[in-house]
């Protein structure tokens, strides 16, 4: 039978000695892995407790800005956010609209987003798949579009 020949380790890798544990090649060799577990106290620990300031402090709760244009009059022409699109269906070419002001069939809408932008007249609208006349807040209706929306988009009134 012959002998079989060891293959010499690649730089860099772990050897075996006499008593078992590894050791690392000196080519190449990479430093030793620092311990899994995370220090506890230390610098870490005071820095997270002086970021959190005192003890028992509160922040003050952040009252709501209202929205621009909630608080101005309307005015005939003036581009008024009526709502926001949440589905656009390709095939029926129509938009869910979540309302935060009435819309009403044949008023001219601007649709605004990051890659959209039209005006056109309000054709069609539907509630549950019935046609109506008109929407209001907090309603959730299905308006006809000429070109695509996407979900995200402002929808704008601009005359009436």
């Amino acid at each position: 039978m012959a002998a079989r020949r060891r293959k010499s380790p690649k730089p860099g890798a772990a050897r075996r000695t006499a008593s078992g544990k590894r050791k690392r090649a000196a080519a190449g060799a990479k430093p030793a892995r620092r311990p899994s577990h995370k220090p506890s106290g230390g610098a870490r620990a005071k820095a997270t407790r002086s970021k959190r300031g005192k003890a028992g402090a509160t922040t003050p709760a952040r009252t709501p800005q209202p929205r621009a244009g909630a608080s101005e009059p309307l005015v005939a022409g003036a581009p008024i956010e009526v709502g926001v699109v949440l589905h656009y269906y390709p095939r029926a070419a129509a938009a869910v609209v979540s309302l935060s002001r009435p819309i009403h069939r044949g008023d001219t809408n601007h649709v605004r987003g990051q890659t959209t932008d039209f005006v056109q007249a309000v054709e069609e609208l539907a509630l549950e798949g019935a046609p109506v006349a008109e929407g209001a807040p907090p309603q959730q209706i299905g308006v006809r579009f000429s070109q695509r929306a996407r979900a995200g988009d402002r929808v704008y009134r601009v005359s009436w």
